[in-house]
């Protein structure tokens, strides 16, 4: 499949799609897309967006009267009959996620070539804690290498109506609308390094600092549901294993630290919180200073930490994955094993697909981890990438997102 020229998306399937989801966005998500700030907007352009639910690229397309190309994970293309019927619709553009991928640089150049339209998220990562991932800085070298208009979107609202780490949305409020079109004669007078400016720019969106100001309330019974799954320490008393969650509360078993996730999407501190921060944003930053610090010396021959009940997949590019078993995940100062096979930190790299699905890349191939519901894999790949950085003298500039 992976081989096969995509072609330009048909607008004609678009307009039919676009009847059906609009409304159920609204009714779902109160999602409204700012049309009027798309308005003269035409085929060929590239269009970037920030990046925040799972459903941004069905809320993406209704601000446009055309057919994308959506550069997507090839994860999607391994489930058979439904693969295959949605890239014949939609003709998704597959990209390895965490790896150069050149086969996807040919079709996105293909598809504009044919007048169409790529839409891609260039941090390639749904926020986990409320501002965009990492844009990597080449897309400034693409969107001077297609020649046409770079339009920018911002979606807002989107990280507290449904986080990554959630399993139902809250009810609230999510909008999308273009911040900014570049043309391709301004593109061409330009540096990469000034165009990933301005992308950083426009893109770079923090949901925290948007609803200090907007105080829009996002209400339902579970906001912390799951929190654990991204949040691992505790500031209160640095356990790297005692978070959980329960309904809006998020706590630490170990030593009663509590907090409740308020309609706002703010913490309200219950217990023992004195050293909690104000917001999830926050409470990232002191865990992945925290792993910055720790000592991972002691460590060569125990693990740091274990789970229990994750299976692992040999993942080739786009086909169905193979199933090699089951059993535990345990990181080391050097390497992380899973299910019994082992993977140095120096030769390997990680993305996580929403956040049950840990990818490894190595020179073995590609691998899935999968895990159960308040299994937190982010912290695997928050160490790795840390523990690789140190070995490799790279700097810590990358943790994965």
């Amino acid at each position: 499949m992976r081989d096969k020229k995509v072609k330009k998306a048909n607008s004609v399937v678009f307009f039919f799609f676009k009847l059906f989801i609009r409304p159920v966005l609204y009714l779902l998500y109160h999602f409204r897309f700012e049309m009027k700030t798309a308005k003269g907007i035409r085929r060929p352009c590239l269009i970037l967006s920030n990046h925040q639910t799972v459903i941004d690229q069905f809320a993406l397309s209704m601000g446009f009267n055309f057919g994308i190309n959506f550069v997507a994970t090839d994860t999607i293309f391994r489930h058979g009959l439904l693969s295959a019927i949605m890239a014949a619709l939609v003709r998704p553009i597959p990209i390895s996620k965490g790896s150069t991928d050149l086969i996807a640089l040919k079709n996105m150049s293909s598809v504009i070539k044919d007048g169409g339209c790529v839409a891609i998220f260039p941090s390639g990562n749904r926020s986990f804690y409320g501002e965009e991932s990492t844009i990597s800085p080449s897309v400034g070298k693409l969107a001077k290498l297609l020649k046409v208009p770079l339009v920018l979107v911002q979606f807002r609202g989107g990280y507290n109506t449904f986080p990554r780490w959630k399993v139902k949305p809250n009810i609230g409020k999510m909008s999308a609308h273009v911040v900014k079109v570049v043309q391709s004669d301004d593109l061409a007078a330009m540096s990469e390094a000034q165009i990933n400016g301005i992308i950083q720019h426009e893109l770079c969106f923090n949901e925290f600092e948007y609803n200090k100001a907007a105080q829009i309330a996002y209400r339902g019974r579970y906001k912390a549901e799951y929190l654990e799954s991204v949040l691992f320490y505790c500031p209160h008393c640095n356990s790297m294993s005692g978070l959980c969650s329960e309904g809006n509360d998020f706590f630490c078993m170990d030593c009663g630290a509590w907090v409740r996730i308020n309609d706002t999407g703010f913490f309200e501190r219950r217990n023992k919180a004195d050293r909690i921060p104000g917001t999830i944003l926050e409470w990232s930053y002191r865990q992945l200073d925290y792993i910055k610090g720790f000592d991972f010396s002691a460590f060569a021959d125990k693990p740091v930490f274990t789970d229990n009940g994750v299976t692992l997949y040999k993942a080739e590019r786009a086909k169905k994955e193979e199933l090699l078993g089951t059993g535990t995940i345990a990181l080391y100062a050097d390497k992380i094993i899973v299910c019994g096979q082992e993977f140095l930190i120096t030769g390997t790299t990680m993305a996580l697909v929403g956040v049950r699905k840990l990818t490894i890349y190595n020179q073995s191939g590609v691998f899935a981890v999968m895990s159960p519901y308040r299994t937190n894999l982010i912290k695997y790949m928050i160490c790795a990438y840390h523990l690789r950085n140190k070995a490799l003298n790279a700097g810590e500039e990358y943790y994965g997102y």
